[in-house]
């Protein structure tokens, strides 16, 4: 087992800070109604979850909930191309089939992901702007949720953000990874205007500093 691999007593710890609900509603039915009565991040169509090989070996051992996904297009292979040696596109029997306790780190954290200052300093939570966009067969934004960022309760970003503060110190490509994400969205608020919502923990929604490194 290399260095960056997590083990699934460590997919057990994470697990455990991420129970927190998003919302006191239940989200998927702002987006049901447009996408067959499914929610729009509960259809492999819109999002595929990326589990850790380790994550995908302990819910395995839970039931028969999940398995590895298999490309069937040609846009699925080259989705299928973005895997690394630890972690694997994976899919679930269905939304109708869902067990809360064996949701995926990808399930639990959707549609939020780390966001990171112009210092390098992971400082919040903002929304993955594939999401933010409307669906070209709808014309409905893809997560409604993304215009209602004032009903994610604090709980919830607040214990993701600690989840995303431990992954990241343990595996340096993940913060790579949103390192670029975030500079992404600069570069596009810069080009574009377009704004993007950035969701403090509670111990720093009262910093003078971070206003200032944020964009």
């Amino acid at each position: 087992m290399s260095f960056h691999s997590l083990t699934i007593e460590e997919i057990e710890y994470y697990y455990s800070l991420l129970n927190e609900e998003i919302t006191d509603y239940d989200c998927g039915e702002l987006c049901k109604p447009y996408n067959k009565g499914i929610p729009y991040c509960c259809s492999v169509e819109n999002a595929v979850p990326l589990l850790y090989k380790a994550e995908l070996q302990y819910l395995q051992s839970k039931g028969d909930l999940w398995k590895k996904w298999i490309p069937l297009t040609k846009e699925d292979k080259k989705i299928k191309k973005q895997e690394n040696k630890d972690q694997i596109f994976c899919e679930c029997k269905g939304f109708q089939f869902c067990i809360r306790e064996q949701r995926s780190i990808s399930c639990r954290t959707f549609p939020l992901e780390p966001y990171i200052d112009i210092r390098g300093v992971f400082v919040g939570l903002t929304f993955i702007q594939a999401f933010t966009e409307k669906d070209p067969d709808t014309n409905i934004i893809k997560c409604p949720l993304t215009n209602r960022y004032k009903d994610i309760r604090q709980e919830f970003i607040d214990s993701h953000y600690s989840f995303w503060e431990k992954i990241m110190l343990r595996r340096q490509e993940e913060y790579e990874t949103y390192l670029e994400t975030s500079r992404k969205l600069r570069r596009v608020f810069r080009k574009t205007g377009k704004t993007f919502i950035v969701l403090l923990p509670s111990h720093l929604k009262e910093s003078k500093i971070i206003p200032k490194y944020l964009y």
